[in-house]
């Protein structure tokens, strides 16, 4: 099993850089999410979980390209984006603007958030949590900035287990190929089915997490820093993803964490 100690394989600051280098190829699949049914079906996903007309204010943590920024903010809600990485927080600023959108975007670590207790009404967060070096410290500063009710919701999926259990690794490869020969190219732009696959750059942090499963993990952390109603779906790929990515990421669906504070 994976050691979450203290210490760790890669910093901070090298995530933030491998997230900059890789700005450019998320932010692709990010104009293509904005162009496509994924828009709505994300708000629908999100919501499904307050009722009324009010307003709620919504932190997006590890925002990226602000795609959960903008749809949110589409639906009449104020919306804080934060981003560590330059890279990300130079596209969510420009996709922000194209969009007309009137979320805000702000430099900041999820683990360090400037923000007053009691904060927000939501804080959401997408492919984000398996690259977090220390899940209790960040855990508990998400519930922090949460209002008494409050309610966090994390989308991730099982990236590790492809790097980490070599059984699901060659799943993953013949899930590439069949991917790349079905439909031209990857998420990347590879387009040789007979190439190798590209790695995974967070791969440290991918150590570290092991052969855990999550959310089944995360579930016992959230409670440990004092999350009520902890709970989650597995899999919610069938209304949110297309015949591509269910394809190519098949064997690691994501999951929907819900926890309340």
């Amino acid at each position: 099993m994976a050691d979450l100690g203290k210490s760790a394989l890669i910093a901070q600051d090298e995530i933030n850089r491998i997230w900059s280098e890789d700005a450019q190829n998320y932010d692709n699949v990010i104009q293509d999410e904005l162009n496509s049914f994924r828009a709505a079906a994300w708000q629908e996903q999100i919501l499904s979980h307050f009722s009324g007309g009010v307003p709620l204010k919504i932190l997006d943590v590890g925002c990226g390209p602000a795609f959960f920024s903008i749809i949110l903010s589409a639906k009449g809600h104020d919306v804080t984006g934060v981003d560590s990485a330059a890279g990300m927080l130079e596209k969510a600023r420009a996709n922000v603007a194209a969009a007309g959108s009137g979320a805000r975007i702000l430099e900041m670590d999820a683990s360090d958030l400037r923000f007053p207790d009691q904060s927000f009404d939501l804080v959401v967060s997408r492919n984000v949590t398996h690259t977090l070096l220390d899940h209790a410290r960040t855990y508990a500063e998400w519930r922090r900035v949460l209002k008494d009710g409050g309610l966090l919701l994390i989308y991730d999926a099982n990236w590790h287990l492809t790097e980490n259990v070599p059984a699901l690794h060659r799943q993953y490869l013949d899930d590439w190929r069949s991917c790349v020969r079905r439909f031209g190219s990857d998420f990347s732009g590879n387009t040789d089915p007979d190439a190798e696959p590209p790695e995974e750059d967070v791969q440290g942090v991918h150590r570290r997490l092991g052969d855990l499963m999550r959310p089944d993990f995360d579930v016992g952390v959230l409670r440990a820093v004092g999350f009520r109603d902890v709970a989650y779906t597995r899999s919610i790929i069938d209304k949110l993803w297309d015949e591509k990515e269910k394809v190519l990421y098949g064997t690691t669906p994501m999951f929907e964490l819900r926890a309340r504070k």
